[in-house]
């Protein structure tokens, strides 16, 4: 091997060391300050799925079809997932109660289903349920036409 090369292998592997060393004193000598500071961790929002919802779609009053849905409930904490998931029979009993007692039809003439009643509607029946300190909203994700 010639010299010009080891002189540059060993510039190469100095300038790594240094590197390295800038970073572990960097790292170090700001830890007292960051651990004085007090870190606040901000609460990460979760969401649990609610799929496979039937809602019946009725016409002058008579019942025409079923539509599926699938929503998730928006958490305001990741953490409470395992206690939606505990109650989530609960939660789907209620929701299709609340579905199959009240018209999901529009009011305003325009033919459709109305996704923004449904959406509050399931947020109250959520709110319920879980309370409101860990439910933030629910979104309807998907309405599929039933092939009956």
């Amino acid at each position: 091997m010639s010299s010009k090369k080891i002189i540059i292998i060993a510039f190469v592997f100095i300038f790594l060391l240094a590197g390295a060393g800038a970073s572990v004193f960097l790292v170090l000598g700001n830890f007292e300050q960051l651990s004085e500071e007090g870190i606040t961790f901000t609460k990460v929002p979760g969401y649990v799925a609610l799929d496979g919802v039937s809602v019946p779609v009725s016409r002058n009053r008579q019942f025409s079809h079923y539509m599926y849905m699938d929503a998730k409930i928006v958490l305001k904490d990741r953490a409470d997932s395992d206690r939606v998931f505990a109650e989530l029979p609960f939660f789907r009993d209620k929701v299709f109660r609340e579905l199959h007692s009240k018209k999901v039809m529009r009011d305003d003439g325009v033919p459709g289903i109305d996704i923004r009643a449904i959406k509050e509607r399931l947020h109250e029946q959520a709110v319920e349920l879980y309370g409101n300190d860990i439910v933030d909203g629910v979104l309807v994700t998907k309405m599929i036409l039933s092939s009956n």
